[in-house]
């Protein structure tokens, strides 16, 4: 569903990202993991043709997105960081003309109701948006982002801000999404986009430095954690010392 082959990015010569390849399987749920400023947001920016890239390319659904930003445009729902909502509108009448202004012109209540009964909505429907808490709001923004029934969605921290409850219900509506949507989404949380996500891409510093799911990625990091030591005597204690020591794994001895 989704194809990316060497995307940079640079800003006045400062790199955003550089040289990041990965692709996305229909159906998938999908997270970029990485602290502030690591190049998330750029990335799925890029995805959704609001900025081109540096070098590099892109595709979504077979489409370029040099050469096909407009057919993307109508594949894709995105919810950026800071949830595009009119406070003054009502949910239902927002929903309807988020719908208008992405092409549908028939059957508007039907695509309303159901991004409404998908994103649990229904007891605030009729509600003005400023008047919500911060998680309703969230879930008005992907509602918005799934109105015109978009094959790939992208969300930008859809957890960020939420309180305890709000994050796992936030989690269990994302994972329901995965039915009808494939999912592309960022985190900076790695313990709630394990949970969420069937693959996990690791961004630092605007390149791409890890990717695959749980048990691939723990295996990795236990790989990279291996330390070696050089003792002139004493080796048996220091093992037993060491094998004390909370998130040791194992100690091996073997002779030089």
């Amino acid at each position: 569903m989704i194809t990316v082959r060497g995307l940079s990015k640079y800003y006045s010569g400062t790199r955003a990202i550089e040289d990041v390849s990965f692709s996305i399987n229909s159906g998938e749920i999908v997270g970029l993991l990485g602290l502030n400023g690591a190049g998330k947001s750029t990335i799925l920016k890029i995805l959704g043709c609001f900025l081109m890239p540096s070098r590099g390319t892109a595709e979504v659904s077979g489409y370029s997105i040099e050469d096909n930003p407009k057919e993307i445009r109508s594949l894709i729902g995105y919810l950026p960081d800071t949830p595009p909502l009119y406070d003054e509108m009502t949910v239902k009448k927002y929903l309807a003309y988020v719908a208008r202004l992405k092409g549908i012109d028939t059957d508007i209540d039907q695509h309303v109701q159901g991004a409404i009964a998908q994103t649990n909505l229904e007891e605030v429907s009729d509600v003005v948006i400023g008047n919500l808490s911060h998680g309703f709001r969230q879930r008005v923004g992907i509602a918005q982002a799934i109105v015109h029934r978009p094959k790939v969605l992208i969300l930008d921290e859809p957890i960020n801000g939420l309180d305890p409850v709000q994050i796992v219900e936030m989690r269990d509506l994302i994972v329901s999404l995965k039915k009808k949507h494939t999912v592309i989404l960022s985190s900076h949380i790695l313990s709630e986009i394990t949970k969420t996500c069937d693959r996990i891409l690791i961004v630092d510093k605007g390149k791409l430095v890890a990717e695959g799911g749980q048990g691939d990625l723990d295996s990795k990091s236990i790989a990279a954690s291996r330390v070696e030591c050089e003792l002139g005597s004493g080796a048996d204690k220091a093992a037993e010392a060491v094998r004390q020591i909370d998130g040791v794994k194992a100690v091996n001895i073997t002779d030089s």
